[in-house]
């Protein structure tokens, strides 16, 4: 017990701290590291993104990510498109109802183009006091920069994992070389910039969580959002995946006390 207190109370964690915290089995433990996490969220000033709605615009892909629901393959689900009024429709509606953040999402659809996206951005934007955080994935640089003039505030971009061989694995739309730098790029065009990684993926272990951890940490970034693979029932060194996501998601949140960690379901 001691040594738990200890480590929780550091200030900066080395890779054999998350690894314990992470790898503690002992109930009455586990039951003090989630308190403690939640003791650090709730101290947190919440930021737009905790009261975001998600509006999901499409969900045709011409990627074919291995963990996507909406991946190009993926025969049987019925696919939709909203057009740029009903978007604009949607995210003015939900700002009338009291709702001061959206998030537009969608996969990798070359149907919204760099004008159509800024477009929809700037006309929320003149109609409504309201923040905007974007999620469609890589797109090219110019693009964000548009988006940036339009009126856009944030952007979500998900690194995947830091893994190489798991990365590799996942089918992910370009290089995990390429999100990170253009992770680097939105921060510089002054987007509010969110990633992640996917706690659950097949055949991930406690220290890839950990090297995750560590990685999104020292990415200075304005919040972290992981997501989960949970479509099959796996075992990560001995722990079934959902106790493995959730303590994933506390452990991180003990790490980068300083700001908001959460789980959803933004995978590209």
């Amino acid at each position: 017990m001691k040594k738990l207190l200890e480590i929780s109370q550091k200030l900066n964690f080395t890779k054999e701290d998350i690894i314990y915290l992470l790898s503690e089995n002992n109930t009455e433990k586990r039951v003090i590291i989630q308190n403690i996490s939640q003791k650090i969220a709730s101290k947190l000033k919440k930021d737009f993104h905790s009261f975001e709605h998600k509006i999901d615009i499409s969900n045709y892909c011409k990627a074919d990510c291995m963990f996507c629901n909406s991946r190009n393959s993926n025969n049987k689900i019925n696919r939709f498109r909203l057009n740029r009024e009903e978007i604009i429709r949607r995210a003015l509606e939900l700002h009338a109802n009291g709702c001061n953040s959206i998030l537009l999402h969608s996969g990798y659809d070359d149907f919204y183009n760099t004008d159509r996206i800024a477009y929809i951005i700037y006309s929320i934007k003149q109609q409504a006091k309201i923040k905007i955080t974007l999620s469609f994935g890589i797109r090219e640089l110019p693009e964000y920069k548009e988006w940036k003039i339009a009126g856009a505030d944030s952007y979500y971009l998900n690194m995947i994992t830091n893994n190489s061989n798991l990365y590799s694995i996942t089918n992910s739309w370009n290089s995990f070389e390429k999100r990170i730098k253009h992770i680097a790029e939105l921060k510089k065009l002054g987007y509010n910039v969110g990633s992640g990684s996917i706690f659950g993926l097949p055949n991930q272990t406690i220290d890839d969580a950990a090297s995750d951890i560590i990685f999104l940490n020292n990415l200075d970034l304005s919040y972290i959002d992981f997501c989960h693979f949970n479509s099959i029932k796996s075992i990560h060194d001995n722990i079934n995946s959902e106790e493995f996501i959730r303590r994933g998601v506390e452990v991180a949140q003990i790490v980068a006390a300083d700001k908001s960690v959460r789980l959803n379901d933004l995978i590209n």
